[in-house]
């Protein structure tokens, strides 16, 4: 018999019953909604620990807060010491009642997995795991929005059977074999699981079964992997493969967060990660805005003009004739170079005329702020370049795939990763050349060629090769063991790689990795590398950043979204707080091992794709305030930042990068 009332919450109707929980349809009337009350049975009553560890455990769930994340409104304990939550009444069905109406298709399959993914890999970020991933904790609202439910309930279950002596934890079709086995369980459980129910989904079918449940628990820790294609020949060659990399059995061979399944999932289905933007699309309606990219240009004129006013007075005052200013307009448009050059040559004339001795005339050219010419950057997963004050703007790539890791290459080329392979593009002939391509099953994560363009760093399935730099050694190579078998090659796989950048010399490298010994946290290893005895001597780590250097304030996920480093002692980082990257800022100076928040905007989060510009003196970095969803960029004086003084972004057509888009900015050197 249903209870009329469970706190304030009026119940209208019991909507399930299981092992651990009772779950009421009931009326919330402080909000005049309805919500769904969960309540855990009696015989947990009496465990005081129990209770303290429901409250603070559910407390922490209800912290979360993501559209595919069915929300907890609240906590709360009845008079007889029953404990209840409350959460957000789901309209729609479970993903178990759409599976049993048949299998799903693989782009429903994908486009499913792409936002629930989005919501595990959230919070995973916050510390949180599932442990109870399958489709009946998947709910659907009136419009068929999928969201996750139940978030950590295995884990307040797992502190109840402890106490009353009962079985195994999760749910046996789709526990991974960690989990079946009481060993500690982390973010790679719930990877197994949502690979465990993508076989379901597609199939119709879960992959084990058994005539009991620790029977079926006992068949994910020692059968092997069975073959989706069997169940499902129809599907893609691909899909076997990202099912027996979710489900490995050694959670170290799985895919390492739900978004990378996500992504695999994607490709798939779609030949892409299907990722869109409107920049792209918008661009030839905003490219007739460009002029409001120039609002800048009245304060470099003015100070250029006031320079070469300067140097008249010197030269009057030396008796020497001013050079003319060809080379003062390297970075200027074309409205500059006429208004400099008048100004240069009024200015010639009258120290021409006041001296009565000619000498040569003397070049007086302004390096670029930075030494940097121009700025790369992704939009909607276009490619943009533009001079470094934001003139010149054009899209060099419209190519709707996703881009990552975008970086200036040694003779003047742009390089990008995109569907597994490292690209080469010319800015000015639009040409593109394919560097290396492996096979969609291991992920390349960086291609870094060194500044002289002698060597080439790979990382690729968080293993490291590095070997000369050679388009035609790599055209064969499609796998991490065709880079291992070459001769010049050094590999190595003491660490687990992942984004990568050289020091100016090139004798050593800075890595992120996923750091074992500090699972919580990502870092960047420094590490030398001695590339003539590779074969007998392994990658010297001599620092790891953060570290015990310096924390990450207690609002972050300790995930490092991206750094740069200037190639000799000193690092841009940020790690990641909110909207997929966005973090604080911090600058860390390997020479005195120490590193700090830096902030730039009125000490306000938050910020990703900070760089250093080719002489250290300029900083570029993406910026969102905290409870805004516009994103600058600005590329200004390190010393201005140091100093305090006001920052003025980059002028870019109204609103050009949106929400969703991760700039990975690269600056050019001066050509």
């Amino acid at each position: 018999m249903s209870p009329d009332k469970v706190g304030r919450y009026k119940i209208k109707s019991e909507l399930g019953r299981g092992g651990m929980a009772t779950v009421y349809r009931a009326y919330d009337p402080s909000f005049d909604r309805e919500v769904a009350v969960k309540v855990l049975p009696r015989e947990m009553v009496h465990n005081l620990i129990f209770r303290v560890r429901f409250k603070r455990e559910l407390k922490m769930i209800a912290s979360l807060e993501h559209p595919a994340i069915v929300p907890v409104y609240d906590v709360g304990e009845e008079s007889d010491g029953r404990q209840y939550f409350v959460m957000r009444y789901m309209g729609g069905e479970s993903l178990s009642d759409w599976i049993k109406r048949g299998a799903l298709s693989l782009q429903d399959t994908a486009i499913l997995i792409e936002r629930l993914a989005s919501a595990l890999d959230y919070a995973h970020q916050k510390g949180i795991v599932h442990r109870d991933i399958k489709p009946d904790n998947v709910l659907f609202d009136d419009t068929n929005h999928p969201y996750l439910t139940d978030f950590g309930i295995a884990k307040l279950t797992e502190a109840a059977i402890s106490a009353t002596g009962g079985g195994t934890m999760g749910t046996p079709a789709y526990v991974s074999p960690e989990q079946a086995q009481g060993a500690n369980v982390d973010s790679r459980a719930d990877i197994y699981g949502m690979g465990v129910m993508i076989y379901e989904m597609l199939t119709g079918k879960k992959p084990y079964d058994a005539d009991s449940p620790m029977s079926v628990a006992v068949r994910h820790i020692t059968e092997p992997i069975p073959d989706i294609l069997q169940a499902k020949p129809d599907l893609p060659i691909e899909v076997d493969a990202i099912i027996r990399t979710a489900m490995a059995k050694d959670r170290e061979e799985r895919y390492p967060n739900a978004i990378e399944l996500s992504r695999a999932l994607n490709r798939a289905a779609f030949g892409d990660d299907r990722t869109t933007s409107a920049s792209a699309s918008m661009f030839n309606t905003r490219q007739n805005t460009i002029t409001q990219a120039r609002r800048r240009v009245g304060f470099i004129v003015t100070w250029m003009i006031l320079l070469v006013v300067l140097a008249g007075a010197f030269a009057l005052s030396r008796q020497l004739p001013v050079a003319s200013a060809v080379n003062l307009t390297r970075t200027a448009t074309a409205t500059q170079t006429s208004v400099l050059e008048s100004t240069a040559t009024v200015a010639t004339a009258v120290a021409t005329e006041t001296t009565a001795i000619p000498t040569e005339e003397i070049s007086t050219p302004i390096p670029p702020p930075g030494n940097a010419d121009k700025i790369a950057f992704v939009s909607g997963n276009g490619i943009y370049v533009m001079n470094v004050d934001g003139s010149g703007l054009i899209q060099i790539r419209t190519e709707n795939s996703s881009k990552s890791n975008l970086h200036w290459m040694f003779d003047g080329r742009l390089v990008y990763i995109s569907r597994n392979c490292a690209n080469a593009i010319d800015v000015e002939t639009r040409s593109i050349e394919e560097l290396v391509c492996f096979d969609a099953n291991e992920t390349l994560e960086d291609f870094r060629v060194l500044p002289d363009g002698k060597w080439v760093a790979i990382s690729i399935q968080r293993t490291l090769n590095i070997l000369p730099f050679d388009v035609e050694l790599l055209k064969d190579v499609d796998t991490r063991f065709g880079l291992t078998i070459l001769r010049e090659n050094c590999f190595y796989n003491q660490y687990a790689f992942r984004d990568l950048l050289w020091s100016k010399s090139g004798t050593q490298l800075a890595a992120r990795v996923v750091d074992t010994e500090r699972v919580s946290s990502d870092q960047i290893f420094l590490l030398n590398v001695d590339l003539p005895n590779c074969d007998t001597i392994g990658p010297v780590r001599i620092d790891r950043i953060p570290g015990s250097h310096f924390d990450f304030d207690s609002a972050s996920t300790k995930r490092i979204t991206s750094f740069d480093w200037n190639g000799d002692n000193l690092f841009l980082l940020n790690d990641a707080i909110r909207n997929d990257g966005f973090g604080d800022l911090y600058i860390y100076d390997s020479k005195v091992r120490e590193g700090r928040k830096i902030n730039p905007i009125d000490g306000m989060c938050c910020y990703r794709d900070a760089r250093w510009s080719p002489d250290g003196t300029y900083i570029l970095f993406v910026f969102q305030k905290f409870d805004s969803n516009v994103i600058e960029l600005y590329y200004v004086k390190y010393s201005d930042i140091q100093d305090g003084n006001t920052l003025i972004p980059v002028a870019l057509p109204g609103e050009f990068l949106t929400q969703r888009d991760k700039p990975q900015p690269a600056i050019r050197p001066a050509q």
